[in-house]
Order: C-alpha cells, then sequence, then structure tokens
C-alpha cells in the first residue's frame, strides 16, 4: 500500500470521531451596550431646539418682575444677570480656544478642562441662569432651571460612556485626575490657566458668536418686554423702540457673520482641493 493510500486511510479513519466545537465569535461583532436610552439620545440630538418651547412657554405666560418693586434693585439685578451670563459665554469660549488642537478626535483636557469635564455645558447653564435672574421670576426659575439641570446630566453621562469607549487609555488617564464633572475644582486653577496657551482666537470665535449674539439680543428684547408690561407702550415708547433696534443690530451682525464664515470655509476648501 503506497504512502497516498496510507494517509486516504487514515484520513478516513480520523472522520469517525465527533466533529470539534464551534469556536465563540468573535469578541469585535459583538454589539456593545447601549450608551444611554433611545430618550436621552433623542434629547441629546435635538437640545439646542428643545428650550425654545419651554422659554416661549414662560415668556408668554410669565411675567417678569421688580425686585421689591425697587428700580435699582432691578437695575442690580439685570447687571448681575448679565454678568453670570458673560462668565458662561467666557467659559465656553476658553474651552473652544484652549483646545483648539484637539479638535474631534482626542480628549480634551486643556484650560478649563483642568476643573471640570463639561465646561460647554456648564457655560450654557450659566447663560439660562443669568437670562433667569433678568426675567427674575420664581415660577420662571423652577420651569428653568430644573430641567436644563436634568438634560446635561444626562446627556454628559451618555457622552461620557462614548468618551471611554472611542479613548479608552486616555480617557482614563484623564479621569484618574478626579475633575469634577461641572462644579469646578479650583485647586487645578493654575493648571488651567497655564495650560490655555496657544489659545484658538478664531476657532473661539466662529464656535461662540451665534451663542454670543442670542443671549445678547434675547437681554434686548427682555429689557423691551419689561418696559411694556411696567410702564406702557405709550410711556415707554422710547426705550422700547432702543432695546428692539439693539436686537435688531445683533441680528443683523450675526448674520453677516455667519455669511463671512460660510464665505471664509468655502474658500479654505477650495484652496486645499486645488
Amino acid at each position: 500500500m503506497n504512502n497516498t493510500k496510507k494517509a486516504a486511510i487514515v484520513e478516513g479513519g480520523c472522520t469517525k470521531f465527533p466533529p470539534p466545537a464551534p469556536l465563540p465569535p468573535a469578541s469585535h461583532t459583538a454589539k456593545p451596550p447601549p450608551d444611554a436610552s433611545p430618550l436621552i439620545v433623542w434629547v441629546r440630538r435635538y437640545r439646542r431646539s428643545l428650550p425654545i418651547p419651554l422659554a416661549l412657554f414662560v415668556v408668554v405666560f410669565l411675567r417678569p418682575t421688580v425686585p421689591l418693586g425697587s428700580p435699582v434693585l432691578d437695575t442690580l439685578t439685570d447687571l448681575f444677570g448679565v454678568g453670570i451670563c458673560a462668565l458662561g459665554q467666557w467659559l465656553r469660549m476658553w474651552a473652544w480656544g484652549s483646545n483648539a488642537t484637539v479638535g474631534k478626535w482626542g480628549v480634551r483636557d486643556r484650560g478649563p478642562y483642568k476643573v471640570m469635564r463639561h465646561p460647554l455645558y456648564a457655560g450654557n447653564f450659566l447663560i439660562v441662569f443669568g437670562l433667569s435672574v433678568i426675567f427674575h421670576n420664581l415660577w420662571a426659575y423652577l420651569l428653568l432651571l430644573p430641567p436644563f439641570a436634568y438634560m446635561y446630566h444626562a446627556i454628559t453621562n451618555m457622552e461620557e460612556k462614548r468618551l471611554r469607549r472611542r479613548f479608552t487609555e486616555d480617557y482614563r488617564g484623564y479621569r484618574e485626575q478626579e475633575v469634577p464633572r461641572f462644579f469646578p475644582a479650583l485647586r487645578n486653577l493654575g493648571q488651567a490657566i497655564g495650560t490655555t496657551r496657544p489659545f484658538g482666537w478664531g476657532l473661539a470665535w466662529r464656535k461662540e458668536y451665534e451663542s454670543c449674539c442670542g443671549w445678547l439680543a434675547g437681554i434686548a428684547l427682555l429689557e423691551a418686554y419689561q418696559g411694556i408690561l411696567l410702564h406702557g407702550w405709550a410711556q415707554n415708547w422710547p426705550s422700547t423702540l432702543t432695546w428692539v433696534g439693539i436686537a435688531g443690530l445683533i441680528g443683523v451682525t450675526s448674520l453677516v457673520l455667519r455669511q463671512w464664515k460660510k464665505a471664509t470655509w468655502t474658500q479654505g476648501a477650495t484652496a486645499s482641493s486645488s
């Protein structure tokens, strides 16, 4: 019997044994668990438009009030609210500018990210809080602040799960620094200031000019609305027209900046493709 035939016999004999157990599926084919419920995913997707109906409800069905009936105290309260809005806007610009080199594919750990994990959402909340202070109605505080706080808490839970999966080692190293989610760790303020430079003013402005114009125009319209309610149109029309004119100027400025941004981006894309 030649070697070929012997091999065939041996090979045929082996077929009497039971087939080997199937291998388990590769780990990379397993679908990762969802980062959040479908509702939270939906809320995050429409987080910019969801507050609009709530804000309209507050403006239509509630009225701004004067603290203790004092015009002087009302002015001071308005200034305090503007300062809170400006603080929130500065925090957002600081977050973008100090991490301009990171982009979308890296862990942001410079500037305000040294003192809190989500300075952009913290800045949003401060802007909403500042506008609520200017409106100064107890029901407005209750209708605006708790929903925003819950929304940002739920969204950041989902985003941190995604960051942990996408940037495993880098994000683990960042979390080991024990940076709070929203409340600033003032002990890290020196590191935050030290990692601010180089600062990307261009990116910060392109990202935040619409937000800045939005809350400034909102303050102007709130002042006009409050003047009409408190003093009537006939008596307050010069001040009302002034505030409406300021809001219109801010709106035109925002549109001009948007067109300039589009033109600049188109020119840059054309130059890079040529």
